[in-house]
């Protein structure tokens, strides 16, 4: 632990990186909107992710929509050391209600809307940009293990919505890949579909989701 603590004060040392971590809180982000965001030429970009990477304070991989496209990814580890008063787009203050989208509707959107829902008091939608025809069993059975319930919830198709919501969160790289056009701030969490997978890839699936509705909850209350 002292020797990885060490490593992330040596990374975090440049105040180009801390830009960088500090950018990450808000959104999962490509390369380039990253470079957008802190001026940095692509091939300088380049050389601070892997400090980081080799630190332990981020990750990089691959879209599952366009496999031409990377994401970049803030570690726990790098957490505490986030500026997160006021972080690099950050969300409105008032948010009296969160659109989560994914593609299908059937798993990460929904238990993101559901979490959003318990850990605020606020109003969440859910939609997809394919939907399926019904939620997945895996995800309603990791949501009741976890007090929420998804038994009534139906999939639904984003042009059934009939609200603008405040916020919106893509919880899978197709559909941040996709026309969201609300005219709202968006957020980006990259988290990998969990269909076709079994039950532990689902609870996986939910913490990753519970930690960023915490975060954003976090934040927007600040």
């Amino acid at each position: 632990p002292v020797q990885r603590r060490a490593a992330a004060h040596r990374a975090l040392g440049d105040p180009t990186r801390l830009a960088v971590v500090d950018a990450l809180w808000a959104s999962d982000r490509t390369p380039q909107q990253l470079c957008e965001l802190t001026g940095l030429a692509s091939n300088l970009l380049a050389f601070h992710l892997e400090v980081l990477e080799q630190a332990g304070l981020v990750s990089r991989h691959r879209s599952q929509g366009d496999r031409r496209r990377r994401y970049v990814t803030l570690a726990p580890a790098a957490l505490p050391y986030v500026d997160d008063a006021a972080p690099l787009g950050a969300a409105p203050r008032h948010v009296a209600c969160v659109l989560f989208v994914c593609t299908h509707n059937a798993a990460r959107s929904q238990m993101a809307a559901a979490l959003w829902r318990r850990r605020t008091s606020g109003d969440a939608l859910s939609a997809g940009t394919r939907p399926a025809d019904r939620i997945h069993p895996h995800a309603v059975a990791v949501a009741a293990a976890h007090g929420l319930h998804l038994g009534d919830a139906r999939p639904r198709h984003l042009d059934e919505l009939d609200i603008v919501p405040d916020l919106t969160v893509s919880v899978c790289d197709r559909a941040n890949e996709s026309d969201l056009s609300f005219g709202v701030e968006h957020r980006h969490w990259s988290i990998r579909d969990p269909m076709g997978h079994d039950r532990a890839i689902f609870e996986d699936t939910y913490a990753r989701i519970a930690d960023r509705v915490e975060r954003l909850a976090a934040e927007t209350a600040a």
